[in-house]
């Protein structure tokens, strides 16, 4: 397989991991150790864990390449410097001489990822309380969707039946996961769940977001089935008939999510929070893995516990930085907040831009700009 395409060597690729989230690699009972999640029973985890226990050169598979890219990428894209995986596994390593054996083996894998417990990874997600099983909706469902469509998209060169009915198999899951994500929406839209409806929404604008860029990347043709049924869901109400889509669920969190609130919105609040790349603190621990935004509170909280009062002052050092560079942003005010709740002795140098609102009382104007939205936003379509 040495003639398919790869990126960067795989050492490199679990040592950046190893650079954003060391504690993954920390040894049972050490400073940062992975008790209480147990790490080897969560796969992307357990991968990277035995590749990172090999001090001679990786010799992998185009599979395991695939699974290594694939893990990595899952692994860090929640953390303040996620590996650059995104093209290589959406695209590149999926080229037009791939085996079908390859590509079964690859997909397979992908359909597998749908089920992993992605919070164990990242804060970003919401549960909303559906019966009989709570949905959990997270940034990496949409990094999931991707790889779907990259693996739908490879699939459509095979004509031999085991292809043809894997790409099946992959649209079928795609399309049981927006079901999801709908259903989800709607239940925390029909409950007035403000905050979470919120929250929700920020995962579904990236989620079928990171979906359309990748059905464009595929060029994938006007009548394709994944392009008809699934492209600018969270843009567009209706579909080519007129027909609106999803009951207009996915595209009400796409209008929610950039609509006005508090001088902000969710999607200014959502943002790659470059600032925070800099304090190499906040790689200490998945506890101070970032939030979604504007809600803060606890996170500056955290930030504010489990650090020593120089990491901490310097974490707020970011946190002023990037308000300077993003004034509009609210929640890294409710960060600074938050620290200088646990860490008073700073919070005379983070006055001009700490929000000086009660928790409660922010949240609540949140809370209400998302229901009156809610309210106005199918008067949109």
């Amino acid at each position: 397989m040495a003639y398919l395409p790869r990126g960067i060597s795989p050492e490199l690729l679990v040592s950046q991991v190893r650079n954003t989230m060391p504690y993954l690699f920390a040894t049972q009972g050490g400073q940062g150790a992975p008790n209480p999640l147990d790490w080897d029973t969560f796969e992307p985890a357990r991968v990277l864990r035995e590749l990172g226990a090999h001090t001679a050169a990786l010799d992998l598979t185009h599979f395991e390449y695939f699974r290594l890219g694939l893990c990595s990428h899952y692994l860090s894209c929640a953390t303040p410097v996620p590996t650059d995986v995104d093209n290589q596994i959406r695209l590149k390593l999926w080229p037009r001489e791939l085996p079908l054996e390859t590509a079964l083996e690859m997909s397979a894998l992908v359909l597998a990822s749908r089920a992993w417990d992605f919070p164990r990874v990242t804060a970003r997600f919401v549960t909303a309380p559906l019966t009989p099983a709570p949905v959990t909706l997270s940034g990496h469902l949409g990094e999931w969707f991707t790889v779907a469509a990259a693996a739908y998209g490879a699939l459509s060169r095979y004509r031999e039946p085991e292809g043809v009915a894997r790409k099946q198999e992959v649209l079928d899951a795609i399309a049981d996961e927006t079901r999801r994500h709908s259903e989800a929406f709607g239940l925390l839209w029909r409950s007035q769940e403000g905050l979470l409806a919120l929250q929700a929404s920020a995962a579904i604008a990236h989620n079928f977001g990171d979906l359309d860029r990748v059905i464009d990347m595929w060029d994938l043709p006007v009548g394709d089935p994944l392009r008809l049924g699934f492209y600018r869901l969270g843009v567009k109400p209706f579909d080519a008939d007129g027909k609106l889509r999803y009951l207009g669920r996915l595209w009400t969190a796409g209008e929610l999510y950039k609509s006005p609130i508090d001088g902000s919105a969710m999607a200014l609040e959502n943002h790659r929070h470059f600032a925070l790349r800099k304090p190499r603190a906040l790689r200490s621990t998945r506890a101070l893995l970032i939030p979604t935004g504007p809600f803060f509170d606890d996170w500056g909280q955290a930030v504010a516990r489990e650090l020593s009062l120089e990491d901490t002052r310097e974490v707020g050092e970011a946190l002023i930085n990037g308000l300077n560079r993003l004034p509009k942003v609210t929640g890294y005010g409710r960060a600074l907040r938050g620290i200088a709740d646990i860490r008073p002795e700073l919070a005379e140098s983070f006055a001009p831009r700490l929000d000086g609102r009660s928790r409660a009382a922010f949240e609540r104007i949140w809370a209400q700009g998302a229901l009156v939205h809610l309210d106005e936003i199918p008067g949109r379509a």
